[in-house]
């Protein structure tokens, strides 16, 4: 299941090697303007956005491409970028504030990056888990977290999955 992105940059005189390993970026060039048919995300100019406006236009358009954008492949396959876990007696007492701080967070991030999404978010006991669509917002909000809450953070990057597992805890 390991497909490469077909970008690629020199790595040694001659010889290619692939840019991002990162299997549910597209493999090949997409239609110049093309919309997710699930989250109706836009891909214009190498670029995914959101704007509803913009989208209700493209979608009239004939010419436009459908696909199903890397965050909703991703979501479809059950297979989490990032991995946050909260946990502590302060997670217990303070629980509707953190949520509140997860999700404000979550959506002001999409606004810079539509693809990066809160995937599900578990209960497991005392222990809070939130699944990721990409890395990078698993890092936001375990930086978030930690800003807001204090506590103790910790990082652990899966290299050959492109994964994080974020830990936040505090007494």
């Amino acid at each position: 299941m390991a497909r490469l992105s077909n970008k690629s940059g020199v790595d040694e005189k001659g010889q290619r090697t692939p840019r991002s390993t990162d299997v549910y970026m597209p493999k090949e060039g997409m239609k110049e303007v093309s919309y997710c048919r699930k989250c109706g995300v836009i891909y214009r100019q190498k670029r995914w956005m959101m704007d509803p406006d913009e989208l209700a236009r493209i979608k009239s358009d004939p010419a436009s491409g459908k696909i199903i954008c890397p965050a909703c492949l991703r979501m479809q396959d059950g297979v989490p970028g990032g991995f946050l876990t909260l946990a502590g007696e302060y997670l217990r007492q303070h629980e509707v504030e953190i949520l509140e701080l997860i999700k404000n967070t979550e959506a002001k991030a999409r606004l810079k990056n539509p693809l990066g999404r809160i995937m599900e978010i578990r209960q497991e006991g005392d222990v809070l888990t939130i699944l990721t669509t990409e890395e990078k917002i698993a890092q936001k909000l375990g930086r978030d977290m930690f800003k807001a809450h204090r506590g103790e953070l910790r990082f652990h990057w899966s290299h050959g999955d492109n994964a994080v597992r974020v830990e936040w805890s505090r007494s």
